[in-house]
């Protein structure tokens, strides 16, 4: 969230701007449209340009394609032809052109700055970012003790037989975690 956009203004501006950006490519589907609008993303964002690539790569693009996959082969078998590849290349391209967009402005706004007319959604933006934060560690830290548990590396199966006791855990935690966040933005007035 470190920005040079310091002034609340210019953030708010990128993130109108931001919102207009991902509604309009949400609404492509042609993939010469689809291809224009990530060069275009790419030339307008091209400060820490390899960093958003990557970010996008490894959250939005796997899902996206994997769901894709799936869902041309789910077809392919329910109707027992070969379907039209190209929907899902564009939806596949479209997610990841969303996502680097994502990357790329939260890496210029100061959230919290830009949300300060709107109390209610500054107060949103905190309890999501400690929840997403409470969340990390403890999937972090799950996943460290089950590594130092095994003597092998953990593997999905591992992961698995674990899930049940982390997934309790963290909607504990979660839940713990928004009523302190929510107390204390209360006590200071919030």
């Amino acid at each position: 969230m470190a920005s040079r956009w310091t002034d609340p203004r210019a953030s708010r501006a990128l993130v109108l701007g931001w919102l207009a950006a991902v509604f309009g490519v949400s609404a492509l589907a042609d993939l010469r449209a689809l291809g224009a609008a990530a060069a275009v993303s790419l030339l307008v964002f091209h400060r820490g340009l390899v960093r958003n690539v990557r970010r996008a790569a490894r959250s939005a693009v796997p899902i996206s394609v994997g769901l894709s996959a799936v869902s041309w082969l789910f077809l392919w078998a329910v109707q027992r032809t070969r379907p039209d590849v190209e929907p899902f290349v564009a939806l596949a391209l479209r997610t990841a052109v969303i996502a680097f967009l994502t990357f790329a402005v939260l890496d210029r706004v100061n959230l919290l700055r830009a949300c300060e007319p709107w109390p209610t959604l500054s107060r949103l933006l905190v309890v999501t970012l400690a929840q997403i934060h409470a969340l990390r560690l403890l999937a972090t830290d799950s996943l460290q003790a089950l590594r130092s548990r095994l003597v092998r590396k953990p593997g999905p199966r591992d992961v698995l037989r674990g899930a049940g006791g982390v997934t309790a855990a963290m909607v504990t935690l979660s839940t713990r975690n928004a009523r302190e966040i929510s107390d204390a933005m209360r006590s200071r007035g919030f």
